[in-house]
């Protein structure tokens, strides 16, 4: 890796490029080797100069950013961090293995910290780890590895890094507006698995499905009864979750 390292900026907005590369351009160790118009030109703007890292917007023409990512591969893809004015996309993005998820308007104060990880990646040379690699190194453990290996703690998003949750700390885990999350200690916090990977990875009989959209914590539960024909589960946390009509045979299954 040489002295200094060298990104590739992919926006399509003429303003969101222009500040994106003055605000790289303030750091000594980064070098801005080219700018592209959408994904298709990043693309080939990424295969001529090699970059060490790339900062690609979501929403470009011909080929997203989530596409171009998804092209990316080998020894010496570039560390890829997305800056997007939407959060829907978090969760893709890190299954992509992106190091970081930036949000529009862009801060100065939170584009530093992206430079600094993106250094760090680049100089241990684990370049595209992204998250599921430090999700493995969090965990000390090999078992994420495999599809099947069941979660002993529960790794969420915090700030920049991996916090892992006790599972009794998670009275439920949900889906909104096309992200999961789980509750604990009174917030809210991404995960980057599906329900339907979560409902596999968990201990079994630990957590059961209300319903399409949330897997309750079986030890969360302080009551349950039928309100006009609807089960409803009422958490220790006093969160009220109805179940389904399809799921509540077998959520009164595992209750009793």
């Amino acid at each position: 890796m040489s002295e200094r390292l060298r990104v590739v900026i992919a926006d399509d907005e003429p303003r969101a490029r222009q500040y994106l590369e003055r605000l790289l351009s303030e750091h000594e160790n980064i070098e801005v080797a080219g700018v592209a118009k959408g994904g298709g030109e990043a693309l080939a703007l990424i295969s001529k100069t090699k970059p060490d890292a790339a900062f690609l917007d979501i929403h470009m023409p011909d080929l997203s950013g989530l596409e171009v990512a998804r092209h990316l591969k080998g020894d010496d893809a570039p560390i890829v961090v997305f800056v997007t004015a939407y959060d829907q996309h978090a969760i893709e993005a890190f299954e992509l293995a992106a190091l970081d998820y930036v949000l529009k308007p862009i801060r100065r104060e939170r584009l530093a910290e992206t430079v600094q990880r993106v250094v760090r990646e680049a100089a241990s040379g684990a370049k595209r780890s992204g998250n599921a690699a430090a999700v493995r190194s969090a965990l000390g453990s090999e078992a994420l590895a495999t599809a099947t290996a069941p979660l002993l703690r529960l790794p969420v998003r915090h700030r920049r890094e991996v916090k892992l949750l006790d599972l009794a700390q998670v009275p439920i885990v949900f889906s909104r507006d096309r992200l999961v999350l789980a509750r604990a200690e009174g917030k809210e916090f991404l995960v980057d698995y599906t329900l339907q990977e979560l409902e596999e990875r968990l201990p079994e009989g630990q957590f059961v499905r209300v319903h399409r959209g949330a897997l309750v914590n079986m030890s969360a539960i302080e009551s349950y009864g039928a309100e006009d024909g609807v089960l409803v589960l009422r958490l220790k946390d006093g969160t009220r979750v109805e179940a389904s009509e399809r799921r509540a045979a077998e959520v009164r299954r595992k209750l009793r």
